[in-house]
């Protein structure tokens, strides 16, 4: 029978108190492991402490990546680089280390559909939560619903400030379905809301020059525009064809 002296009683306590569970798992074991490999006290501290920060860390960004709303898991480790124009591996890299959320830049990738642009935001966002950033994603149709939805509710500024706490919103396929006026009002609101506060993503089949077809209103296009490409970086993919076509194309031909 294993005798519990009044100091591991105490012990336990205390890492119960302070909310450590993982030192409270791991104490008994690594304080074995620090006489087999004879530790000293500071190691067996550190390695301890280690135990606790790494499921902390995991945990969390199993809760980031939930929250994010992914629709589906894309890497930037399988992305063809080779067969676009609009973008350079190394770009995509440096953004993956997340500098540009803290100056609130942009990035805005448009051009022609089946390019590869939402595998790249998903995988930049999927980075992005894997360092610690808060994420969001939304297709503009689920944006604009949201928005909607919560303008009925009469609590449109306490979605807006539940969106800035995000480092960053990804907002996807934006004008692949038209918007009526009082939609693009409401995107209009949000990016306004944005502007200088927190970076956006948006992936977008049109180019700036046909936005009026989002928000109906020339005023209101030109100073939507104006606040997105501020501060932003821009990857045009008007000259890169699908890539979805492509592979359709080869299963014909063979």
């Amino acid at each position: 029978m294993t005798t519990v002296s009044s100091e591991q009683i105490s012990l336990e306590m205390n890492l119960k108190e302070l909310k450590l569970p993982m030192m409270l798992k791991m104490y008994s074991q690594i304080s074995r492991e620090a006489v087999e490999e004879n530790l000293g006290y500071e190691q067996y501290l550190n390695r301890l402490i280690q135990y606790e920060v790494d499921v902390r860390l995991n945990n969390r960004i199993k809760h980031l990546l939930s929250i994010a709303n992914f629709p589906r898991n894309k890497l930037i480790s399988d992305f063809q680089f080779d067969r676009v124009k609009a973008v350079k591996k190394e770009v995509i890299v440096e953004l993956c280390q997340g500098h540009f959320l803290s100056d609130h830049t942009n990035i805005i990738l448009y051009g022609n559909p089946g390019a590869g642009k939402t595998h790249l935001v998903l995988g930049i966002g999927r980075e992005l939560c894997l360092k610690g950033f808060k994420v969001i994603f939304f297709t503009g149709c689920q944006l604009i619903q949201e928005l909607i939805k919560a303008k009925n509710n009469q609590n449109i500024m306490n979605f807006l400030k539940k969106l800035r706490r995000f480092d960053l919103v990804i907002i996807d396929e934006l004008g692949f379905i038209p918007l009526e006026k009082g939609e693009g009002d409401l995107l209009f609101q949000f990016i306004s809301d944005r502007y200088e506060r927190g970076s956006i993503i948006i992936t977008s089949n049109l180019v700036f020059s046909q936005w009026d077809n989002i928000f109906k209103d020339p005023i209101t296009t030109a100073a939507a525009v104006d606040r997105i490409i501020h501060h932003a970086i821009l990857f045009d993919f008007t000259e890169d064809s699908s890539y979805r076509t492509k592979v359709a194309q080869k299963r014909l031909q063979m």
